[in-house]
């Protein structure tokens, strides 16, 4: 007999990557080297150490083999099954959902692939459970974050901004919008004031598009095709969807346990469909790798949180398949397989991805550099981003750049805080 999973995993990964155009041009987002591990890795794991055996991946059709070809080299025991779509459609959460309903039987747990976190999921899954809950979400408060320079020509990078509103007394989500939608006031209704008299409206969580949702919700995205995200939708038809069953509310009703308290409706107040935020504490570290400015932010900070990341696994920093004859190689570099480091060489605080070579008389310092770059004599980098196949000829010196995919730096230029790479690349995807 086969039994149903009470949860089935969900990772999008099909997304263009179109806030840091520069990284992906040319590379799937969640290939990106953090750390040790390529981006997908980080959701990955926290699904099978929270006792998922399987999950379904979504990707592009002609960035699947790619994919499926890097996580297989690492240390994952979760049973993955690939979903493709084709590579010119830019599918919402509600789009991509509808193509899986005929895959998904259980409720279901929907997360990004740049979602890094070392929160325990349990927690969220108890919230789901204890309440029977149609949604639940899961919001960060921001992390504290000491000023730092961003590869690239110095701007203001404004974050986007939900305002979220939740019942302080029963941690109910009873508003979500962008707050780019609103000018100047924010109107609630009078109904929704009356029924949650005690709403808090955060204008600084951080949404980690993390979503435990009741099956019959995709069986709705599918009736409504209008809808292409999950933020707050307006149907009446909805109610025909969220039904439950009838012990569930027979219990409930004999039952003198309620959610909330200052008046005498029943628990939930009578409300078929029950949407809850679970916060997480100032302790837990959590943050969507979708930037350039998080990018950069999280790979100076992977090895002082690797440890809570992954429950104490063990940080690789030189790959044993490396060839490593510099003596200047500080400990909070991390080295990937066959990257080949000549002597004479100095290493400072910094990611040096697979099949990387760089010659004598160079040093680099605070920098990501990625696979396949090939850097020559002479050579200084300081506080940049190198992409995949980058070759930086002789005497070169770069502070403060981002250099875009296949591109090649003139032997003794010099460049700062730039941009280094061909504007048609950018459109790429």
């Amino acid at each position: 007999m086969t039994f149903k999973p009470e949860f089935q995993a969900v990772i999008l990964a099909a997304g263009k990557g179109s806030r840091m155009p520069e990284l992906t041009a040319s590379k799937p987002k969640c290939l990106l080297p953090v750390g040790s591990k390529p981006l997908i890795w980080y959701p990955l794991l926290k699904l099978q150490q929270s006792g998922f055996k399987d999950a379904i991946l979504v990707v592009f059709e002609n960035q699947k083999v790619e994919i499926q070809n890097a996580i297989e080299k690492n240390d994952l025991e979760i049973k993955i099954e690939y979903f493709a779509i084709p590579s010119n459609e830019d599918l919402g959460t509600a789009d991509t959902l509808r193509l899986l309903v005929e895959k998904l039987k259980s409720d279901v747990i929907v997360m990004s692939c740049d979602l890094i976190t070392d929160i325990n999921l349990d927690n969220l899954l108890d919230l789901f459970r204890k309440h029977n809950a149609s949604l639940c979400t899961l919001f960060f408060n921001p992390q504290v974050q000491e000023p730092v320079v961003v590869p690239g020509p110095k701007s203001k990078h404004k974050p986007e901004r939900d305002l979220v509103g939740i019942d302080a007394q029963t941690n109910r989500l009873v508003f979500l919008a962008s707050a780019s939608d609103f000018e100047t006031d924010v109107s609630l209704p009078k109904v929704l004031l009356r029924k949650h008299t005690h709403i808090k409206i955060f204008s600084n969580l951080i949404d980690s598009h993390f979503y435990i949702m009741k099956n019959w919700i995709i069986k709705y995205l599918t009736y409504d095709k209008s809808i292409s995200t999950l933020k707050a939708q307006d149907s009446s038809d909805i109610f025909h969807f969220a039904k439950e069953a009838d012990l569930d509310v027979l219990v409930r009703e004999a039952s003198t346990c309620t959610d909330h308290y200052g008046d005498l409706k029943p628990a939930y107040h009578g409300d078929v469909i029950r949407c809850f935020s679970y916060v997480a504490d100032l302790k837990t570290f959590g943050i969507r790798v979708n930037t350039l400015p998080a990018y950069w932010y999280i790979n100076g900070k992977i090895i002082d949180k690797w440890s809570s990341i992954t429950n104490d696994k063990e940080l690789i920093k030189i790959d044993s398949k490396a060839d490593v004859k510099s003596n200047q190689v500080d400990d909070r570099c991390i080295v990937w397989e066959s990257c080949k480091l000549s002597e004479k060489t100095s290493f400072k605080n910094s990611i040096l991805g697979a099949n990387t070579v760089i010659n004598s008389f160079s040093r680099v310092f605070n920098s990501v550099v990625m696979n396949g770059v090939t850097i020559k004599e002479k050579v200084a980098l300081e506080n940049c981003i190198v992409c995949d196949g980058v070759v930086i000829e002789s005497g070169s010196q770069l502070k403060g750049c981002l250099v875009g995919s296949n591109h090649i730096v003139s032997e003794q230029s010099q460049h700062s805080n730039e941009v280094l790479t061909k504007s048609d690349r950018l459109m790429e995807f």
